[in-house]
């Protein structure tokens, strides 16, 4: 008996199709899919110059040139010098014209909808969308493809099987090589895709990313600029060895901005473990800054205190948006504790959606780690009803947060859906457990999972 069957679908030419033949031109066309986006500011990222192009995508320099000069004389890129971020001098930069527009508008669309090959749930090959099938991945705790290009490449490194590509299983992580480029622009470009991914919500290849510009820096000496990745996966929920080591290492930063920053998210990293270390380190921080009085705030009321929010604002005079949105949310968060306790002050249902939907999925900065402390926050207050309670259980889980956030989550939605989701809901969760080696929370699926 063959293995494959194919699934009965409705398919059509713009529904399913043959997987398009991805070569350099596609996907440096894919790369620069955002770059309109950014054609009136001053200063572009470093990705739409040559030279970060050839970095993001693993090509020699000389392959991108080549891509590119062809792609303009078919009138579907722009070309112009400006200022690029870490260049002191203008360089050429790319975008799509309308044309180009147009075109990768097409591509990626037959990307999403191409006809591949896995494994389906009874151990036989299957046909089904490329986009399905990664959402599926997805969901069962494997990594985000967050756009076309990360789609493409999927494409590209697939083997064929009767015309098709084979994807039978997701791919594993690329290591990082011995022979990395060690230079400051490869250091840059981490540090931007990191960013980028981020706000894509891809927090996986965002760590990664940011990982690798630390070893970069640990390679270089640097222990400063490892430092500052470290820190800055933390806030995306990575892991931290010997954070207690990383206070010195802050205490060598110059600006003073830069050092309360980084001196704000190891605080964040050690309150769980070393409060201690953590008063400490506040200890050395500007007593005023509203930063620092929040997170004085919240040690209070860890360690039993009464916490009055009075003289913290609400919001931070001359922040960025993005800033300024992860503010509100973490003072929201806070005042959400505050009235736990007290059993007044509670914020405004509304005013909380508002301020969750500047860092959620549909925002420009979605930020999954406090999106998810803040639901939790929110759902003791006593007026959330039932089906409010559901809905944002849900939209946190969506955004899949790090752990632990993301098992507390998971833990209070299974208890609030029927039997068949809150199975699904607990197997995804028994995998990122088993991914992390937390036997407390594996054993807790178990349980769970046995009295369904």
């Amino acid at each position: 008996m063959s293995r494959f069957i194919h699934q009965p679908a409705p398919l059509s030419k713009v529904d399913m199709g043959q997987a398009p033949r991805i070569t350099n031109r596609e996907r440096v066309l894919l790369a620069l899919s955002d770059a309109p986006d950014f054609e009136d500011q001053y200063e572009l990222p470093r990705r739409f110059s040559q030279v970060g192009m050839a970095h993001r995508l693993g090509m020699a320099q000389s392959h991108v040139s080549r891509a590119l000069s062809g792609l303009i004389e078919e009138h579907l890129l722009t070309n112009k010098r400006k200022r690029v971020v870490g260049e002191r001098r203008r360089v050429m930069t790319y975008s799509l014209s309308n044309i180009g527009v147009d075109k990768v508008h097409d591509l990626i669309s037959e990307i999403e909808h191409s006809d591949v090959l896995s494994i389906g749930d009874e151990g036989s090959l299957v046909q089904v969308e490329l986009k399905s099938l990664v959402n599926k991945w997805f969901r069962r705790g494997g990594q985000r493809y967050p756009d076309a290009l990360s789609l493409a490449d999927l494409l590209r490194n697939a083997e064929i099987h009767d015309g098709m590509p084979l994807l039978e299983s997701p791919p594993e992580a690329d290591e990082v090589g011995s022979d990395d480029d060690l230079s400051s622009e490869a250091i840059g470009l981490h540090l931007e895709l990191a960013e980028l991914r981020r706000s894509q919500g891809d927090l996986t290849s965002a760590l990664d990313h940011l990982s690798r510009a630390g070893g970069l820096h640990r390679k270089r000496g640097n222990p400063v600029g490892e430092a500052r990745c470290i820190l800055a996966a933390a806030s995306l929920g990575g892991p931290v060895d010997n954070a207690l080591d990383l206070i010195a290492v802050i205490s060598q930063i110059g600006d003073p901005v830069d050092r309360m920053d980084c001196a704000l998210m190891l605080h964040d990293v050690l309150l769980s473990h070393n409060p201690d270390s953590v008063s400490q380190l506040l200890d050395e921080l500007p007593d005023g800054h509203p930063e620092v009085l929040l997170r004085r705030a919240e040690l209070a009321l860890r360690q039993g205190e009464e916490v009055s929010l009075t003289d913290i604002p609400k919001e931070l005079v001359g922040a960025s948006r993005l800033r300024q949105n992860l503010w509100v949310a973490s003072y929201a968060r806070i005042q959400c504790r505050v009235a736990e306790i007290s059993g007044i002050g509670w914020p405004v249902p509304s005013e909380v959606e508002l301020i969750l939907s500047n860092i959620g999925a549909e925002s420009n900065q979605p930020h999954s780690l406090l999106y998810g402390e803040l639901v939790l926050a929110q759902l003791k207050n006593p007026v959330i009803t039932d089906d409010e309670k559901l809905r944002l259980l849900q939209s946190a889980w969506e955004l899949q947060p790090p752990m632990p956030t993301i098992g507390h989550i998971g833990f209070q939605l299974c208890a609030i859906l029927q039997p068949a989701e809150a199975m699904i809901i607990l197997i995804n969760l028994q995998q990122k457990f088993k991914a992390v080696g937390d036997e407390i929370g594996l054993r807790i699926c178990d349980e769970r999972l046995d009295s369904l």
